[in-house]
C-alpha cells in the first residue's frame, strides 16, 4: 500500500508548507547577513554593497536547503499525523502501522480510514509557519533595506559614512599629509591637506633661505615643487636644505676684496696701489666682467660654478612646470617671477 498515493492532495499541501518554512528560515539568515554587511559598509566603509548581497543570498540559500531537508520535508508519517488532527483520531497513523498486516481487522481498519480521509479536504489543512523565524525575517529585511540604502548613498558621496557623523575629525575616507621644512627653508602652499583616496594634493614648494639650497624631500623626491596622489596612510614629509659653502651667517651680501675674480683690474700692487689704469672700475670694464664673471654679489655653486651659467636653464625649467600644470597657485608663480627677476 502506498500511503502517499492515498493522501496525495494532502501531501502537496504540506510540501508547499515545508517550502514556505524553509524560505522564511533562509530569508531570515539572508537578510541578517546583508544587514550586517551593509551596516559595516555604511558605518566604516568596510566591504561593499555587492559583497553583502552575494554572501547574504548564498547563506540564505544554504540555510533554506538544510532546514527543508532536516526539518520541513513531509513524509507519509508527518502527513498522516497532520490529517488525523482533523477528526480522524489517528486512523491514518494506525493504517500505516498495519500496512503489512493482511488480517481481516487490518483490512477493515484501512477501509474505514480511507473512507474518513475523503471527509478531510487538502485546503482545510492550515499552514503552520514558524512565527519566530517570520518575525526575525521581517525585522532583518527592514534593517537590511535601510542600511543598504544608506551604504549606497554614502558610497556615492551623497551622505557621509556613519563614522564621519560620529567623529567629524576622523580621516575615514581620506588621508592627511603634512609638509614640513627642516632648518634652512620654508614651505609655500597648503602645509596640511586631507585628500580622498585617488585624489591629488594641492601643489607645495620648498623654498631655501638665503645661504641655503634645497636638497631633497625626506621621502626621496628631488623636485622642490610637488603634488602627491595615491596616499595609503597619514603622511608627514620634510624638505631638507643644505648650507651653501662659504655662506655668511651674518647675512652680509657684499663681496670682499678677495672675492674678485682672477684677472680682474683690481689686483693691487705691492705698495697697496691699484694697477687699474686710467681709473677704470670693473663695473665699467665689460671684457673683465665677461672673462672673470665679476659681480657685486658674485655668488657661486659648489665654490666653482658661476650661478648665472645655469640661471636661464632653471628659469626655463620652472616656466615649463607652470605651463604644464594649471593647478599651481597664482602666488607661487608670482613668487618665482619675483625671485628670478631679483637675482
Amino acid at each position: 500500500m502506498n500511503g502517499k498515493h492515498l493522501f496525495d492532495r494532502h501531501y502537496k499541501r504540506l510540501l508547499t508548507e515545508g517550502i514556505l518554512k524553509s524560505v522564511i528560515s533562509g530569508g531570515a539568515v539572508c537578510f541578517g547577513v546583508i544587514f550586517i554587511f551593509s551596516f559595516l559598509y555604511w558605518m566604516f566603509a568596510i566591504g561593499g554593497i555587492w559583497i553583502g548581497l552575494l554572501v547574504g543570498v548564498l547563506s540564505g540559500a544554504a540555510v533554506g536547503v538544510i532546514t527543508y531537508r532536516l526539518l520541513y520535508a513531509p513524509n507519509d508519517l508527518t502527513v498522516a499525523r497532520r490529517v488525523d488532527r482533523y477528526g480522524l483520531e489517528e486512523r491514518l497513523v494506525t493504517m500505516l502501522e498495519l500496512e503489512r498486516d493482511e488480517s481481516y481487522l487490518a483490512q477493515l481498519q484501512r477501509s474505514d480510514a480511507t473512507s474518513k480521509l475523503d471527509t478531510v479536504s487538502a485546503k482545510s489543512i492550515r499552514y503552520r509557519l514558524p512565527i519566530v523565524a517570520l518575525a526575525l525575517s521581517s525585522v532583518a529585511l527592514t534593517l537590511c533595506t535601510c542600511f543598504t540604502t544608506l551604504g549606497a548613498l554614502a558610497g556615492a558621496d551623497i551622505i557621509p559614512h556613519g563614522i564621519e557623523i560620529i567623529n567629524p575629525d576622523s580621516t575615514q575616507g581620506g588621508f592627511k599629509i603634512v609638509y614640513e621644512a627642516k632648518e634652512g627653508g620654508s614651505i609655500i602652499g597648503e602645509k596640511e591637506q586631507t585628500v580622498e583616496e585617488g585624489e591629488v594634493t594641492s601643489p607645495v614648494l620648498a623654498v631655501a633661505d638665503e645661504g641655503w639650497v634645497f636638497v631633497y624631500w625626506d621621502d626621496g623626491q628631488k623636485s622642490p615643487e610637488r603634488c602627491d596622489t595615491d596616499l595609503t596612510s597619514n603622511t608627514v614629509v620634510r624638505a631638507v636644505f643644505e648650507r651653501i659653502d662659504g655662506a655668511s651667517d651674518s647675512g652680509d651680501e657684499s663681496d670682499s676684496a678677495d672675492d674678485l675674480p682672477f684677472g680682474s683690474a683690481d689686483e693691487e700692487t705691492g705698495d697697496g696701489e691699484s694697477e687699474e689704469e686710467d681709473g677704470e672700475n670693473p663695473d665699467n670694464n665689460d671684457s673683465a666682467q665677461e672673462e672673470g664673471k665679476w659681480h657685486d654679489k658674485n655668488q657661486f655653486i659648489d665654490g666653482a660654478t658661476y650661478y648665472r651659467d645655469y640661471l636661464d636653464l632653471y628659469y626655463q625649467y620652472a616656466k615649463n612646470i607652470f605651463e604644464s600644470n594649471a593647478d599651481i597657485p597664482k602666488e607661487i608663480i608670482e613668487f618665482f617671477e619675483t625671485y628670478f627677476s631679483g637675482i
